[in-house]
């Protein structure tokens, strides 16, 4: 853990630390890593799956690839703070393998940003609810237990009190609308986080700021399962199958007019032949 007493003020002008240890991790290294996993265990498109603009992703690897998706695009955003706010990736709870999307310290406190991609969905707040489009979801629960895990470690090992900022970030919905009574979580449309973070209270001094970084920072403060690596390769692999999905779904748009002319020709076709035979029919029965 972070030892207060080695902490030289004069290294701390802008509130961050280098990148090493838990900052080592990027955006969405965690899931990516899930999804890449499974896809090594699926086997590769025929010619004929990629013509017609097949998928690659097999199982339930979608649900990671759009979780992966948004982890990146708030990853991308958070990368736009000033140099005061240091932006921490998937930080491991050690619980069945959860971690948090993404942990921001600056001068407000702690922020926790639970990450959730749902592009053109209505989202309403209603109390201790969250509704996507139709669906009951438990998403403000999630996001609390992060806060409070946060909130914990701090508490066990700083003298002095952080404010902690639980975030539930939607990207790209088609809408966030909030309905009844505030609670402790903030849900919002992720284009609107770095807004909303830079205008938050300023209350940690750049010591204070630093000793929260380092702690977080530290590997010996999270789960001791979860390796601390750079995911050299992860980005990589991972891109060349967003370029296949990219390129599926950019077929499917091309074939898509000449699966309606086709659809039309065996119509016609059909109901070409159909007549034939009903003419044919009624011909040999009235001999």
């Amino acid at each position: 853990m972070v030892d207060k007493s080695t902490i030289d003020p004069g290294s701390i002008d802008d509130g961050r630390v280098e990148n090493e240890g838990m900052r080592r991790r990027f955006a969405a290294q965690a899931i990516i890593d899930k999804l890449l996993r499974q896809q090594g265990a699926h086997p590769r498109r025929t010619r004929l799956a990629r013509f017609l603009g097949r998928s690659p992703l097999g199982g339930n690897a979608l649900g990671w690839y759009r979780g992966a998706q948004g982890e990146l695009a708030v990853g991308a955003l958070l990368a736009q703070l000033p140099p005061e706010w240091a932006v921490f990736h998937g930080l491991p709870v050690g619980v069945n393998g959860w971690d948090i999307d993404h942990v921001v310290v600056g001068p407000c406190g702690v922020v926790t940003i639970n990450t959730k991609q749902h592009r053109r969905a209505g989202v309403r707040v209603i109390g201790e609810n969250v509704i996507v489009g139709d669906r009951a979801v438990p998403y403000l629960e999630h996001a609390a237990f992060e806060g409070e895990r946060i909130d914990t470690l701090l508490h066990a090992y700083l003298d002095f009190t952080v404010p902690i900022h639980p975030v539930l970030a939607f990207v790209g919905p088609k809408g966030v609308v909030r309905m009844g009574p505030e609670n402790s979580v903030t849900v919002l449309d992720a284009a609107d986080l770095v807004s909303w973070l830079t205008a938050l209270p300023r209350v940690l001094t750049p010591l204070e700021r630093f000793q929260v970084i380092a702690l977080l920072d530290d590997p010996a403060s999270w789960a001791e399962t979860v390796p601390v690596g750079t995911g050299d390769g992860l980005m990589e692999r991972f891109t060349v199958l967003d370029n296949q999905m990219r390129s599926a779904r950019l077929q499917r748009l091309v074939l898509a007019p000449l699966e309606v002319v086709v659809g039309l020709g065996v119509s016609a076709y059909l109901a070409a032949n159909l007549g034939i035979v009903l003419v044919g029919a009624f011909s040999g029965s009235g001999r």
